[in-house]
């Protein structure tokens, strides 16, 4: 009898939701100091970063206007830009306005398609940070089949960008607008684009929560270090094999002086991916469990914590532009 009372009590909520009455919360969010310096912080971030992608894919541009074909690794940097640049245009300035308005103005519409591109723009760049890693993990111990193998890394870079646009499908479902009412269910006062209801049971909400962490950050953290243990591996066991392969300023050959390279600027992707990304799903896992966090966590921490996640597509290509040219 309890549990029919707590599904028909979820039903009337739902059902009022799709009515778009609600009775008026006593506290509605507004934009407070904390926040105000958060969409300061983005916006700089959207510059910053917009700068650094925009520079390395004209510096590829130049590259190729000369006559020079991108070599393999190039290639993949220049999805992975193009991947970091549709995040940086799509997330940045959405969390931004968002705040700023702190309700959802943009009507039904734009709530589905934006949250969307949202969060295609989010999966873009962690796919080919795992396209990058299975790539040069095979460029390691595998030489010759990667060099002879031009179609498998055209595959791999059309399936993350396919993989992005298919995982993010469910967010057109999913997410709605919902309209809070007074007292009397005559005047609207706040609208916000949420996923409210969307799930018949509360496990199904759980499942695509976990669907979504695993694929953004916990299957390609997976990767990324499987990859890297293998290339550290490789290199190993080479050096040992062949020490005078150290003495690389005194060698014509760059066969190890290449491979290190790749090394450390694997390295220094997974340790960016981590850094940036590990903050972030740290509160989200918090709050899936514990929704009472947001009043254990001082708002100002949960806004320095998310802003971590901007900070990637800023450092990537500070990264790979090292590294790289």
């Amino acid at each position: 009898m309890a549990n029919s009372a707590v599904s028909e009590q979820n039903q009337n909520h739902c059902l009022a939701i799709n009515n778009s009455i609600l009775v008026m919360q006593a506290n509605l969010p507004t934009l407070t100091l904390s926040g105000k310096i958060r969409v300061t912080i983005t916006f700089f971030l959207f510059l910053l970063s917009t700068t650094f992608n925009a520079s390395f894919l004209l510096r590829l541009q130049k590259w190729t206007q000369k006559g020079k074909t991108l070599s393999r690794m190039k290639v993949l940097l220049k999805h992975l830009t193009l991947a970091n640049l549709l995040e940086t245009l799509i997330v940045m300035p959405l969390d931004g306005m968002w705040n700023i308005t702190v309700q959802w103005y943009a009507g039904e519409f734009l709530c589905k398609v934006l949250s969307y591109l949202k969060l295609f723009s989010m999966y873009a760049p962690a796919f080919m940070m795992v396209v990058i890693s299975l790539d040069r993990s095979l460029a390691i111990t595998r030489p010759l089949a990667v060099k002879s193998s031009h179609k498998l890394k055209q595959s791999m870079i059309g399936l993350a960008w396919l993989l992005s646009s298919l995982f993010a499908g469910p967010q057109l479902y999913i997410f709605r607008m919902l309209h809070l009412a007074d007292g009397t269910g005559q005047m609207e006062v706040f609208s916000q684009c949420v996923t409210h209801c969307s799930f018949p049971q509360w496990w199904h909400q759980a499942f695509y929560n976990l669907f979504t962490f695993s694929c953004l950050f916990l299957i390609p953290l997976l990767i990324m270090l499987i990859c890297n243990a293998k290339i550290i591996f490789t290199l190993t066991r080479v050096l040992h094999q062949e020490p005078h392969k150290l003495q690389l300023n005194q060698s014509k050959n760059n066969v190890p002086r290449a491979r290190l390279r790749t090394l450390k600027m694997t390295v220094a992707f997974a340790t960016s991916f981590i850094v940036c990304w590990t903050p972030y799903y740290v509160l989200g896992i918090w709050y899936w469990f514990d929704p009472e966090m947001l009043n254990q966590v001082s708002e100002p921490v949960n806004h320095f914590f998310f802003l971590f996640a901007f900070l990637n597509p800023c450092f990537d290509p500070l990264i790979y532009g090292y590294f790289s040219l």
